[in-house]
């Protein structure tokens, strides 16, 4: 049974408990490149997928890494462009679907380069792109922009315009999860939302998705935490990221991921991680009123952060005094700048610290 989600994007999106039993219809002709990790191929979930839609007109490209890489994508794009692919899958976590997304752009651009598409506003996406996400967290499937990474000069990149068509929910995609890949994707999602709050760009449809996916977070996470096999509260939780990532969508992301970037780049801390463990800090620095949320939705999320050890999951990446002697605060003005309130570069200092120990003033 699939089930259209209700909400005001242009990506249809469909809620489903099955999605090899819809994926066909969404691509009734034509090549299909389905870009995945290699740990599906190894489940055997790609061969399904090739089965459903034709092995005769089914490409793979499973070699998606971890906040994928500029020149990676930019190589294996070669592969396929003269392959007529009128479909790109995503399949995967939002590293996958990002590097869809910038297949589907430079196939839609065939003699333009990534670094030339980077530079335009917005990216007119000509292929059929379809995000089936396996985590809860990242948006990514109703976002309209990408991230890359160039490493090496420890830089990140965002491509705009490039919205998928269809994002197709299934939680049962999401069963075969590590504990952490449940708790730092839904991290991300929590974040998206609480930034979009505390966001320049708000707006009154962003806040409506925003305080729905902060509800839908703090209720269902400690859930799917101690119950691994709760498919009702993994549905509802695949419903925050996506609402946040519909927040998001509208007004950006802020102050976390700002922060969080030179964290991830310079240390290895996994995204959902580096921009949620400031978050409570970030709350005590500057109050609720300040940040547009409401006492009763700030202690939902309070009571949710300060019943995980983010700290401990921090430290699993880098030592504390490593992060603070060592972090060089750069931050993206791109995401800095969306930050309801004027800041320095003391403030960002105030928030690591604050990060660290359990502040007992009432938000």
């Amino acid at each position: 049974m699939s089930v259209a989600f209700e909400h005001f994007s242009d990506v249809k999106i469909i809620e489903c408990d099955d999605f090899l039993s819809v994926l066909p219809s969404l691509v009734p002709a034509g090549n299909i490149l389905l870009v995945t990790s290699k740990g599906f191929t190894q489940r055997g979930l790609v061969a399904q997928v090739v089965a459903k839609c034709g092995a005769s007109r089914v490409y793979v490209f499973d070699d998606v890494t971890p906040n994928p890489e500029k020149s990676h994508l930019q190589t294996n794009i070669t592969q396929y462009i003269h392959h007529n692919i009128d479909h790109v899958i995503a399949l995967g976590g939002g590293s996958v679907i990002d590097a869809a997304k910038v297949f589907s752009a430079l196939l839609s651009h065939a003699n333009t380069s990534l670094d030339d598409l980077l530079k335009v506003e917005s990216v007119n996406n000509s292929v059929n792109l379809i995000a089936v996400p396996t985590t809860s967290g990242t948006g990514a499937e109703v976002t309209p922009f990408a991230t890359v990474w160039q490493c090496d000069i420890a830089k990140k990149f965002s491509l705009y315009g490039v919205k998928p068509n269809v994002a197709l929910l299934d939680p049962s995609l999401t069963l075969s999860l590590p504990t952490n890949e449940i708790l730092y994707p839904a991290l991300d999602a929590l974040s998206h939302a609480l930034e979009s709050l505390w966001n320049i760009n708000n707006t009154e449809q962003s806040s409506e998705y925003a305080v729905c996916a902060i509800n839908l977070v703090c209720e269902n996470l400690p859930l799917v935490l101690s119950n691994p096999n709760d498919l009702v509260a993994r549905k509802k939780l695949q419903r925050a990221a996506t609402n946040a990532g519909l927040a998001i969508s509208i007004t950006k992301t802020a102050i976390a991921h700002a922060i969080s970037y030179p964290i991830t780049i310079q240390f290895g801390v996994p995204h959902g991680l580096a921009c949620s463990f400031t978050l409570l800090s970030i709350l005590n620095t500057f109050g609720t009123e300040k940040l547009n949320l409401t006492k009763d939705l700030a202690g939902k999320v309070r009571q949710l952060l300060d019943s995980l050890d983010l700290l401990k999951e921090l430290g699993l990446f880098v030592e504390w005094t490593t992060l603070i002697n060592q972090l060089e605060i750069k931050l993206d003005p791109s995401r800095a700048g969306n930050f309801l309130v004027d800041f320095e570069d003391i403030d960002v200092l105030e928030i690591l610290q604050g990060a660290k120990v359990s502040s007992t003033r009432e938000i």
